[in-house]
């Protein structure tokens, strides 16, 4: 779970190299994946899928729970 904040943009890795999840440190240069760059419209809490089951990869659907 990640908190972001209305306006502000975060960026999700999508290689599974970073040292810093869920965030993009930029290890995935040399390579073709890229980050998800997410920008909220409100405040919330996203939900960030670790087991890779989910349906709405990189959220979490609750797709882990079956």
């Amino acid at each position: 779970m990640i908190e972001v904040k209305a306006g502000k943009t975060v960026y999700i890795c999508q290689c599974g190299r970073t040292k810093n999840p869920p965030y993009c440190d930029g290890s995935h240069q040399g390579t073709e994946n890229t980050a998800l760059e997410y920008t909220a419209v409100e405040n919330k809490q996203l939900y960030i899928c670790g087991c890779e089951k989910s349906g709405d990869i990189p959220f979490c659907d609750g797709s882990h729970s079956n």
